[in-house]
C-alpha cells in the first residue's frame, strides 16, 4: 500500500486524482486452541525477524538541496552506484520502498527522497551531490513519477557533472525545455490512457532529448507510481535495472 504524504496541504484535491488505492486485508481469525496460539507466535517471531533483517539495510539521512534547504530521505543499502528516487506530488518516499529493496538485491544503492515541494529540481540535485560526497557513488540515475518525474528530468539537465548518468521519468508533468539538454540514458514511461497532458508530455520529452533515449507507452491509465501496481510492473522494473546496469558501465 501506498504512503500518503501528511506534509501536503494540496493531498485532498491531487490525492483523488492521481493517488493509488490499495487494499490489506487485517483479518487476523483468533482460535483458542493451542496449536493454533503457537502457529500465531511463531508468525509474529518471523515477522519480526524480517522486519528487523529489513531495517539493517536502510538509514534515514538529512542532506540540503542546492538551495540549502533540509531534505529527509531514505537510503538503501550501499554501492558505487546508485538512484535517487522523487515520488509524486500525493505519495512520499516510503512509497519507494518496494523498487528500493529491488535495486538492493541487484548490487545498488536506493536514495529515496521527501523533497521540497518549493524547489523540488534543487532537491533532486541535492540528494545527488549528497551520494556523490557522502556516499562516494561514482554513477547515479535520477528516477521520479509525475511531479517528481518533472523534478528529475529538469535536475538531470541542470547537473554540471557526468555523474549523474541518467533519468527515469514515469508520466512526467513537464520539462519539455530541459528535454535537449538531457544526459546519461534516458527511459521515459506513460500509460496510454493516463490524462492526455501526460502522454503528450511524456513523447514530447522522447522526441526533444538526445540519443541514448527509450519511449515506453503501455496499455491502461496506471499514472506515476501506479504503473508499478499493474500487469506491465516487471517489464518496467527490467526496463529501468536495465538501464541503470547501463548507466553504471556494468554487464
Amino acid at each position: 500500500m501506498r504512503t500518503l504524504l501528511s506534509r501536503r496541504a494540496v493531498i485532498g484535491t491531487v490525492g483523488a486524482a492521481l493517488s493509488v488505492a490499495g487494499c490489506l486485508d487485517s483479518s487476523n481469525p483468533s482460535d483458542s486452541t493451542g496449536e493454533q496460539a503457537n502457529d500465531s507466535t511463531e508468525d509474529q517471531a518471523n515477522e519480526a525477524n524480517a522486519s528487523g533483517a529489513g531495517s539493517s539495510e536502510t538509514e534515514e539521512v538529512t542532506f540540503q538541496s542546492t538551495v540549502g534547504t533540509e531534505i529527509e530521505g531514505t537510503v538503501y543499502g550501499s554501492s558505487d552506484c546508485g538512484v535517487v528516487l522523487t515520488p509524486q506530488i500525493n505519495l512520499d518516499r516510503e512509497s519507494w520502498e518496494e523498487q528500493a529493496r529491488r535495486f538492493v538485491e541487484n548490487d545498488y544503492l536506493a536514495l529515496a527522497i521527501d523533497e521540497d515541494e518549493d524547489n523540488r529540481p534543487e532537491s533532486v540535485l541535492g540528494a545527488a551531490r549528497y551520494l556523490m560526497e557522502d556516499r562516494d557513488l561514482q554513477r547515479i540515475v535520477l528516477i521520479g513519477a509525475s511531479s517528481g518525474g518533472e523534478a528529475s528530468v529538469i535536475a538531470n539537465a541542470r547537473a554540471d557533472t557526468d555523474a549523474v548518468a541518467g533519468v527515469v521519468a514515469l508520466s512526467p508533468g513537464g520539462g519539455t525545455e530541459s528535454a535537449a539538454d538531457l544526459q546519461g540514458q534516458k527511459l521515459f514511461v506513460v500509460a496510454e490512457d493516463d490524462d492526455e497532458r501526460f502522454v503528450q508530455t511524456t513523447e514530447e520529452l522522447h522526441e526533444r532529448a538526445p540519443e541514448p533515449k527509450q519511449l515506453q507507452t503501455y496499455s491502461g491509465s496506471e499514472h506515476g507510481q501506479g504503473l508499478f501496481d499493474g500487469d506491465h510492473r516487471e517489464d518496467l522494473l527490467e526496463r529501468i535495472l536495465t538501464l541503470v546496469a547501463s548507466a553504471c558501465d556494468r554487464p
